[in-house]
């Protein structure tokens, strides 16, 4: 059944006619609630408030309150609401005093269906054009503010490099240092700012403003904060605000709770709980940053404090510390073909493989992930240069997938990035109609298992063949490595499964065999060009 949108409400004295008109159409398929009947002029003035008819269809000759005495009070009172009279005389004057009295129409009894549904039509008409209006004004109003947000974020994101004070004076937006002289300040990190921009259809512009919305909701609207999104990089945005470090802290935790886990990915809120003056943001900014870095690298929301100025240097001196032999004995793997080694020596060092249960900070991980991509990409550049646009879209990957912090991903793409350097392996020798035919078991198999986690080390293991030898003999036979095969695969049975509009993307991600979303989301946007909702909305319209 169709949402009633509208309401109506008729008044006549006569029972006979309140029912004609009750039963007269099928109210639900226009659209219309057709609220209980009243019995007179006064009873509507009595139920208007509650039930907020948006069409009244009133008796022109009725007791206490007659019709034309109604739609005079209903003008007055209540103009936006549609009147229609109905009367069993057909009085030029008393149809003058209708439209004299706002009235939109005139029925004369006894009522018909078409006639009914004409004069409905047209203050439907009228609603809808209403509504459209009302809509045209809030978004011209809404896109006002947000341009004024916008002029806002940029002229305060210049203070966080000391570019405007001096010149303050033309600034339209940017209050005044001696407002704001004793002020603490908090930073809330978004991770996931791609994603949450899909939430708007990437209108940043629109997700910036929502954000700061709700975060001045949060922090109060008595005037004594300044709430900004950093221009330069959209997913901050700073709080400057007079409060004590209970204040603030509680402020963190209500932001934690108003930007859920599940929904926006993880969240840093950082403190900076010394008072100082608007004029200082650049040095309070860099040492927000400098304390962002000591966060742990997990996908949680954390709250962080900046510390003791003679304390910072000694937290970014801690962290995980490879073997400074380390880009030597990889390298010397990576050329001698020791696939298991290597592997073992990426993972495993420092207990690289569990870097995301809080023990690693984003620093740490940013130092050793930057050790183990610097040695690959000059192997890649030296041994197999036909691999270098390969290789720089998994370090594109590795890098945004740092950003979000997001472990699995970044494992994912790191393993991609070495399973291609063995499929660059040399040739071995075998029998190569044997070969050829394990080669189209595995093609025959990837079709019918694609969901399930398949490496190209796993398939030649589970083959009993060298990795780089399976590689180049599937590549000959079917002109596409294992791994774009596996992915093509993916993304078409993806594309198919999203015709489905009652699936959720997360479990159609699930289905073809990746467990994280934000990882298949990336990938398919690569490869088919857009977003899988961006996908699956163009496949609604069509």
């Amino acid at each position: 059944m169709k949402s009633m949108k509208y309401k109506v409400l008729a008044a006549d004295d006569e029972f006979w006619s309140r029912e004609n008109i009750r039963s007269l159409i099928p109210w639900e398929e226009y659209s219309l609630e057709f609220l209980e009947p009243a019995c007179d002029g006064e009873e509507v003035l009595e139920r208007i408030p509650e039930e907020k008819p948006d069409i009244i269809l009133t008796d022109i000759n009725m007791p206490f309150l007659s019709g034309l005495e109604l739609l005079q009070r209903l003008q007055n009172e209540y103009p936006n609401i549609v009147t229609i009279a109905i009367s069993g005389y057909d009085d030029f004057d008393k149809v003058k005093g209708v439209f004299v009295s706002g009235g939109l129409d005139y029925l004369l009894k006894p009522v018909g269906k078409e006639e009914l549904v004409k004069v409905l039509t047209k203050a439907l008409g009228v609603l809808e054009e209403r509504e459209n209006a009302k809509k045209h004004d809030e978004t011209s109003r809404i896109q006002e503010h947000k341009l004024s947000s916008f002029l806002e974020d940029s002229e305060y994101s210049a203070l966080l490099s000391g570019k405007l004070y001096g010149q303050s004076a033309s600034q339209t937006h940017v209050s005044s240092t001696n407002t704001f002289s004793e002020v603490a300040t908090l930073m809330v990190k978004f991770y996931n700012i791609a994603e949450i921009a899909e939430q708007f259809d990437h209108d940043n512009l629109q997700m910036s403003w929502s954000i700061k919305s709700r975060l001045r909701e949060l922090t109060g609207t008595d005037g004594n904060a300044i709430i900004f999104n950093n221009s330069n990089k959209m997913s901050e945005f700073l709080i400057v605000k007079t409060a004590d470090a209970k204040e603030l802290r509680a402020l963190a935790e209500n932001i934690l709770k108003e930007f859920p886990l599940e929904e926006y990915g993880p969240v840093s809120v950082v403190l900076h709980e010394q008072t100082s003056s608007l004029d200082d943001i650049g040095t309070v900014y860099r040492e927000l940053i400098s304390t962002l870095v000591t966060r742990p690298f997990s996908r949680s929301h954390c709250i962080l404090s900046c510390p003791e100025e003679k304390n910072t240097a000694e937290m970014q001196t801690i962290g995980k510390s490879a073997p400074a032999h380390m880009e030597t004995e990889l390298y010397h793997l990576l050329s001698t073909g020791q696939k298991s080694e290597t592997e073992k020596l990426i993972f495993r060092t420092c207990d690289f493989k569990h870097c995301d249960d809080g023990t690693w900070s984003y620093l740490d991980m940013k130092q050793y992930v930057g050790r183990i991509t610097g040695i690959l990409y000059r192997y890649v550049q030296e041994k197999c240069p036909k691999l270098t646009a390969q290789a720089e879209e998994a370090m594109d990957n590795i890098d945004y997938y740092m950003k979000c912090l997001n472990a699995p991903s970044l494992f994912a793409s790191l393993k991609i990035l070495l399973d291609s350097l063995w499929e660059s392996g040399d040739d071995k020798c075998s029998d190569s109609s044997s070969v050829v035919q394990q080669v189209e078991q595995i093609h025959r198999y990837i079709e019918r298992s694609y969901h399930e986690n398949i490496t190209l080390t796993a398939l030649a293991e589970q083959y009993h063949m060298d990795a780089s030898y399976l590689s180049r003999i599937f590549s000959q036979k079917y002109g596409e490595t294992i791994i774009a095969f596996l992915t093509r695969i993916r993304m078409e049975k993806a594309a198919e499964l999203m015709k489905d509009q009652d699936k959720k993307l997360e479990t159609i991600s699930f289905l073809v065999g990746y467990d994280d979303y934000n990882y298949f989301s990336r990938v398919f946007r690569k490869k088919m060009g857009c977003s899988p909702r961006e996908y699956r909305n163009n496949l609604a319209q069509l």
